[in-house]
């Protein structure tokens, strides 16, 4: 009975009742599933984010801390490199402030005093000068290792140095020849021994010496690093102390030797050494952070117990170091655990929040999307119901008329579709007959229009065939004289080339209707051209004694003008117009105008004959047709020429136009690209 009930409930032998009902049941089920779905997966969801929060939040720590070690070690690395190369440039700006002294001394007396006196001068002037700090002073050696001058050394004056070794046993006088017989300035830099347990790594000496080939001498100064390192330290301490993160975050900086440099967020001024003191609770911390820095290069993590700031008792911290190897440091930060439990607990308690949240907002958005699917289901079926009666009167109203139905007044797009359907339908029947009273008129144009071009053409065709057998027969004929049978066989070569002509369009024009009509595209000589096609028709127009007209050229083109076209199908289109010209222009003058506009050939053929009718202009370019003209004269011709010549100049990538007075002439243009 229950089943009944609901079978009974869902399916109903009225379509709309039917598609509203199971509309309403699947979108509450979807809803429902959707909802449910949802709030199970924002419990799995809190669920296992609160089991990774810890250990991603404590990972995300990690990489933070070693993002800021790493940042404070460039910038470390790239102080140093400022710090070299300023003692660098101190260096070598000493010697070249001695060479230059010794060079403006030199131009200055030599040829004046002898070689002795000038060097004695030199060394008399190197020895006065002075320099920032105590012992940056300049020597002055030969290039075979002679000492010249040494400051606080006389003893090396005039000795063989080439030998001499320093307190750490470098052979310095070879080693700075050696570099100067390859070039004639540069750095020489020795490592220094250290004493006892010393930090080894800054314990440098760099020299820089010059040529002074005047003497054969050398300019050199040297200077060490330990002497400007105390300042460069502490600057790097200050700056490292400086810097401070979340969770009470700071920067420690240590000597590998076991002294701190930065320690609990503040440059460090006591005595302290973590590793040669066993029984301080550091001690175990410097060595694993020692340890961890040494396996790698790149730095790694430790786990320890330090104090915080200002406080004695020690917290579980997590730290990176990663050793500088220049100076033998090692550069950490850290973090306390107990402190990352704290945000831990507070993410949490956030993820509870949302979570509820979440599902009070699912639960609001549930509700709502079922209110709106009753309004929605409700206007559904209305306007459904609504379609579908209008539908049911449309057709049957169709038994007796062809009213067509109002789309405007259907409410969904489909039933509106269906309605411009039917709507089609019903003017189908007065569009076919429509179409057939059409294709009648146009079936008794072109029959008509076929007459005309029969009649014309065997009119065309009749008058120069006619000739040609007229003329014929008076050539059989012994008696004539020899001069009229050269001019019968000219008029018959004449009728011959117009019935060619003619042939030759009609076969012209039945290519372009089967796309046939190739063209061939070669260099040509337009100036050549255009003289030619100039002289044909000043010849042909002398002849013309029917005809009081006088053919001009106008040639704005560049001698040597080439252009890239079809010669003979571009000399068949001026053919063309300007035999259509011809036959137009009972007197006046034909003008062929040529110049260059851009990259394309500008032609056109103007005269002054009886011009174009503007009702007639656009029908002009069709096959077969003529423009009409008063008084019933008939010109002539097949109506073809301008079709064909409109197509040939399409194909060639240009278009024909023309520009027409009734009784004032017409200008016939186009442009044709000269690639």
């Amino acid at each position: 009975m229950l089943g009944l009930f609901f079978k009974k409930l869902a399916i109903s032998s009225n379509i709309s009742t039917y598609l509203s009902r199971t509309l309403i049941i699947i979108t509450v089920a979807t809803t429902v599933i959707i909802g449910g779905v949802m709030i199970f997966q924002q419990t799995l969801y809190f669920n296992k984010i609160s089991k990774q929060k810890n250990t991603e939040y404590i990972e995300n720590q990690k990489i933070y801390i070693k993002e800021i070690v790493n940042n404070e070690f460039e910038y470390i690395r790239i102080q140093n490199e400022f710090f070299k190369k300023n003692i660098n440039n101190k260096v070598k700006r000493n010697v070249n402030q001695a060479y230059n002294t010794a060079e403006s001394i030199y131009q200055k007396y030599v040829g004046k005093k002898s070689e002795e006196e000038i060097k004695a001068l030199i060394v008399a002037t190197i020895s006065s000068l002075r320099f920032d700090m105590e012992y940056e002073e300049v020597f002055i050696s030969t290039m075979d290792g002679t000492g010249v001058y040494y400051p606080r050394k006389p003893e090396f004056t005039d000795k063989d140095m080439r030998l001499f070794r320093d307190s750490n046993g470098s052979t310095v006088i070879r080693n700075e020849i050696n570099l100067l017989n390859l070039k004639d300035e540069g750095f020489v830099e020795y490592d220094i021994k250290p004493k006892n347990d010393e930090v080894t790594a800054h314990l440098k000496k760099i020299t820089f010496v010059k040529k002074f080939k005047h003497f054969n001498w050398y300019f050199g100064s040297k200077q060490y690093l330990n002497d400007y390192f105390p300042k460069f330290i502490e600057e790097i301490a200050q700056k490292i102390s400086s810097v401070r993160f979340r969770h009470g975050g700071y920067i420690f900086m240590n000597n590998m030797n076991g002294t701190p440099i930065v320690m609990d967020g503040s440059v460090y001024k006591g005595n302290l050494n973590m590793l040669t003191n066993p029984g301080d609770p550091r001690h175990q911390t410097f060595i694993q952070q020692l340890d961890v820095a040494k396996k790698n290069l790149e730095g790694g993590y430790f786990y320890y117990k330090w104090n915080k700031i200002n406080e004695t008792s020690f917290s579980e911290k997590c730290s990176f170091v990663r050793s500088f190897n220049d100076y033998n440091w090692l550069i950490g930060a850290g973090f306390y655990l107990d402190e990352i439990d704290k945000s831990i607990i507070q993410q949490q308690e956030l993820l509870h929040k949302d979570q509820r949240n979440s599902i009070i907002i699912i639960l609001i958005i549930f509700f709502i999307l079922l209110f709106f699917e009753v309004l929605i289901i409700y206007h559904f079926n209305s306007k459904y119901k609504s379609d579908f009666e209008r539908f049911f009167n449309f057709f049957f109203s169709l038994q007796t008329n062809f009213n067509q139905i109002k789309t405007a007044d259907l409410y969904f797009d489909e039933f509106k579709r269906a309605g411009l359907a039917a709507n089609e339908m019903v003017l189908s029947r007065k569009e076919i007959e429509n179409r057939l009273i059409e294709e009648q008129k146009k079936a008794t144009e072109s029959d008509r229009l076929k007459s005309a071009f029969l009649a014309n053409m065997s009119h065309e065709i009749r008058t120069p065939m006619n000739a040609i057998l007229g003329f014929s027969e008076l050539l059989e004929d012994e008696s004539q004289d020899e001069l009229d049978k050269v001019l019968f066989v000219k008029l018959i070569r004449k009728n011959g080339e117009i019935l060619l002509n003619l042939i030759n369009d009609i076969i012209d024009i039945s290519k372009i209707e089967a796309n046939l009509l190739s063209i061939r595209k070669k260099p040509l000589n337009l100036n050549k051209f255009l003289n030619e096609v100039s002289n044909h028709y000043i010849e042909t127009i002398a002849t013309r004694n029917d005809r009081k007209i006088r053919f001009l050229t106008i040639n704005n083109i560049e001698p040597n003008q080439i252009i890239i076209t079809d010669e003979i199908r571009l000399r068949q289109i001026l053919d063309n117009l300007i035999g259509n010209a011809i036959k137009f222009t009972p007197e006046g003058s034909i003008t062929l105008n040529v110049k260059k506009e851009g990259e394309a050939i500008y032609y056109s053929v103007s005269d002054t004959g009886i011009g174009i009718p503007a009702d007639q202009q656009s029908t002009i370019f069709e096959r077969f047709m003529q423009a009409e003209h008063d008084q019933g004269v008939n010109f002539g011709g097949t109506g073809l020429g301008l079709a064909i010549s409109k197509n040939l100049i399409e194909l060639l990538g240009g278009n024909l136009h023309v520009d027409s007075k009734a009784g004032e002439g017409s200008i016939f243009y186009f442009q044709l690209p000269i690639d």
